[in-house]
């Protein structure tokens, strides 16, 4: 309780819950975009190497609770999207001002999902089967570019593209050189009007002269508090540029008109303003808003860096989305195992022997598909993320690791904390971050007045979901190898004999049959704990190193009553989405409905 407590501690909490409400259920069900068309596909191509009509039975089934998922995970996608314009309104601002390509991409990919989706059903019966194959690829093909659209934004709030992290696994911990900062591209007017000597006290570091322009690193404590100050209407004369000296008086009352006419032509504001007879043009600067001055800045920046590039360069991009089509792969190898055992489960002695084999061959289908997915999630994309997590995010990844020496840690209570330093950085002699030793206010900007934030750190508790999390995937991995072994035991002698020194007889084991949906169940609640690490890890930023939650919300929160009734509608469609599923996909399914 303690936890969840520090956890509502941060600024908004219930604005927080709706989103997490909502963002997870669609995730939910987005797992099934993502796995269920590419094992339609795969089904599909099994048709045409073997011409076994049991395979076009199973990718049709396949196919149509793609379809179901889909039409659901449209709406709830629909409504996440609009709660996040409504509830975080400064975050999809800036978003969409800078950051916008690959959401405008993602309308394309969701017209290509669309398209192939209905081409895929529609055309069921009235193309060949290598056609078949064909619109099936295009439409895993479209739900994945999909999520590499979103995935990049998700990255870039994880690990914006330029962060330098404040820890190096030697131990170095750099917070008191204004670590962790965020590479810019500072244009060459502005940076003549700053103060070079007071912004290299503060921890700028001038990195490259880019032509129109210098490479600096600026300390996220400032970034977030120009950022802040760009949203909530601060003018330059109230801003911490002007209360920490940073600006350099001398050199803006030097500047000529021209200069003048084009320093106001790049902050958007009139040139009359600047060159109006008579007036100070180091008053009337002063009366620009930050966020004139820092739209910019990160302008020039989002230019030299590429706009269309700017969010897959984040250094988790690769693994994010890696690691996200892994678990929707695992996650619908575990939900179309469990459907398949169940019906193992419910088939009755005499069944028609062409039903059984058919069963029997989707399960077998269903449960390599799914040692193979959950294999390369967590040895291959797994390892991935926790690299990148390790070297990019160190105080969340303390905080996963559980360093902390005021609770009691998991990894030191199972000795993993001595192996992991291996595993994260390459090296036994590397050494994980210290929890205690993360500076409380390295966020904070000591010349602002105490923003809500007053704790940097991630929320400990993430620690406990992690491994959680970890454990039960460790879990699910060997249920997923006994099962293998299960279903090759009439062709691999070696699984036959392995499974007779466990004592596992008979050909399906019913307890293990039965496992299957447990199985199915534990495989969605290990995603949504992946994705709680990810999101509630980054607290208290929207985006690591430049927006804080409080300046990402709205200033007009809804009341608990609108919280809870949005909350309702998303069980609602959950369980509409159950009910289709049993009346589409169980109920035609059933032995009496089978024709070969």
């Amino acid at each position: 309780m303690a936890g969840v407590a520090y956890w509502s501690g941060y600024p908004l909490p219930g604005m927080r819950l709706l989103s997490f409400i909502g963002v997870d259920f669609h995730w939910d069900i987005l797992q099934y975009v993502l796995g269920l068309p590419f094992m339609t596909f795969l089904a599909l191509l099994l048709y045409l190497r073997s011409r076994d009509e049991d395979w076009m039975r199973l990718a049709r089934t396949l196919a149509k609770g793609f379809i179901l998922v889909f039409a659901v995970g449209a709406a709830t996608g629909t409504a996440s999207e609009f709660g996040l314009v409504l509830l975080w309104p400064n975050l999809t601002e800036a978003a969409g001002r800078y950051i916008y390509f690959p959401l405008y991409m993602e309308i394309f990919a969701f017209m290509m999902e669309v398209i192939f989706l209905y081409m895929l059903w529609y055309g069921w019966n009235r193309i060949s089967p290598k056609a078949l194959a064909v619109v099936a690829f295009f439409g895993f093909l479209g739900a994945w570019y999909s999520a590499s659209m979103i995935i990049s934004v998700n990255s870039f709030m994880v690990a914006p593209t330029g962060i330098l992290p404040a820890y190096e696994p030697d131990g170095t911990y750099l917070y008191s050189q204004g670590y962790p900062k965020l590479a810019i591209y500072l244009p060459k007017d502005v940076a003549k009007l700053l103060d070079i000597k007071k912004l290299a006290a503060a921890g700028v570091e001038v990195l490259g002269d880019a032509g129109d322009s210098y490479k600096v690193a600026i300390p996220v404590r400032v970034v977030q508090q120009l950022v802040r100050e760009a949203f909530t209407g601060v003018a330059l004369k109230d801003s911490i540029l002007v209360k920490g000296g940073f600006v350099n008086v001398k050199a803006v009352e030097q500047l000529s008109p021209e200069q003048l006419r084009q320093l106001a032509e790049h902050l958007g504001l009139p040139s009359s303003n600047l060159l109006a007879s008579g007036s100070d043009p180091v008053k009337t600067l002063l009366q620009v808003p930050v966020f004139n001055v820092l739209d910019y800045i990160v302008m020039t920046t989002v230019r030299r860096v590429g706009y269309m590039s700017i969010t897959f360069k984040s250094p988790v991009y690769l693994a994010s989305i890696a690691h996200t089509l892994g678990a929707g792969l695992t996650v619908s190898g575990f939900t179309v195992m469990a459907a398949y055992a169940l019906r193992l489960l419910r088939m009755p002695e005499n069944a028609d022997p062409r039903y059984r084999r058919y069963v029997e061959k989707a399960f077998k289908f269903a449960t390599i598909f799914t040692l193979i997915a959950i294999v390369y999630q967590g040895f291959i994309a797994g390892h991935l993320m926790g690299e990148a997590v390790a070297e990019y995010n160190p105080e969340k990844f303390a905080a996963m690791e559980g360093t902390s020496q005021h609770i009691l840690s998991l990894s030191r209570l199972l000795g993993t904390d001595k192996i992991m330093p291996l595993i994260a950085y390459g090296s036994m002699n590397a050494k994980l971050p210290d929890y205690d030793k993360i500076p409380r206010d390295y966020c904070i900007c000591k010349l602002a007045n105490t923003p809500p934030v007053q704790d940097c750190r991630p929320p400990i508790m993430i620690h406990y979901i992690y491994y959680a999390k970890v454990g039960l995937g460790i879990l699910l991995g060997l249920y997923a190898a006994l099962m293998t072994l299960v279903v090759l035991r009439d062709r691999w002698g070696f699984a036959d004999a392995l499974l007779n020194i466990l004592r596992i007889r008979g050909k399906y084991p019913r307890t293990l049959l039965a496992s299957a949906i447990v199985a199915a169940a534990v495989a969605q609640l290990v995603s949504t704990m992946g994705w709680v690490v990810r999101e509630v890890g980054r607290k208290p930023w929207s985006i690591y190193g430049m927006m804080t939650v409080d300046v990402a919300g709205t200033a007009n929160p809804p009341p608990a009553w609108e919280l809870g009734l949005v909350a309702a509608y998303f069980l609602i469609m959950l369980g509409a989405l159950v009910y289709a599923v049993y009346r589409i996909l169980w109920l035609p399914g059933k032995p009496e409905k089978f024709t070969a």
